[in-house]
């Protein structure tokens, strides 16, 4: 039986051209807690995005801080969307969206401090006090970080679908991964070598 601690969802239309999609991302507890993001059009769903958690919802802290996984969600996807090619001429939409986020997964390595979904135009994603102390720190690496998102070069037919592929920003402390889709910017613990935890984001991030 659910508990009270329901985070509330979020619901959107986004508008792409002459599509219209309804977005809607919530938590679920069962069969697994989880974040889901569905992408609809006309009642019928399109895609859906998920985002594993590690536990149930069970106390009021836990609650508020995936209300902000939902936010950062949601508008990631949202700008997906906007970013990702028209209708063709049938009406038959492209794909909005593919593949899953993934930063909860990436987050349960032992070696990784932190990890922040990124947009593709290099803006951090993620809990207020999180990414203004992570801004603090490394303020010299985010000013950079639309620029080294380049290294994942742009694939054809416009949207903001990018190579897939891990780079090393800072050698054993930060890590920049691209699915094609999810972006995400990884603190590891210092000390950790570079093929280790390469190793183990190819096995979540590329499975």
């Amino acid at each position: 039986m659910t508990g009270p601690y329901i985070p509330a969802g979020r619901t959107s239309i986004v508008k792409r051209g002459e599509d219209v999609l309804q977005l809607q991302t919530e938590y679920a507890p069962r069969p697994r807690p989880r974040v889901t993001t569905a992408v609809s059009s006309q009642g019928r769903v399109l895609h859906k995005i998920e985002r594993e958690l590690e536990a149930e919802v069970d106390t009021i802290e836990a609650m508020h801080r995936v209300e902000e996984m939902i936010k950062a969600q949601h508008l990631e996807v949202s700008k997906l969307i906007r970013g990702s090619r028209a209708a063709e001429p049938s009406g038959e939409l492209l794909q909005p969206v593919a593949g899953r986020v993934r930063s909860e997964e990436v987050r349960k390595l032992p070696e990784v401090e932190k990890v922040f979904l990124i947009t593709a135009d290099g803006r951090l994603m993620g809990e207020k006090e999180t990414t203004a102390q992570f801004r603090k720190i490394f303020k010299h690496v985010l000013r950079e970080l639309p620029e080294m998102l380049k290294v994942f070069s742009a694939l054809p037919g416009g949207g903001q679908r990018r190579e897939y592929g891990i780079y090393e920003v800072e050698p054993g402390r930060i890590i920049l991964a691209s699915t094609g889709i999810e972006f995400y910017l990884i603190l590891i613990r210092p000390g950790t070598p570079f093929a280790e935890i390469e190793k183990k984001l190819n096995r979540i991030l590329f499975q």
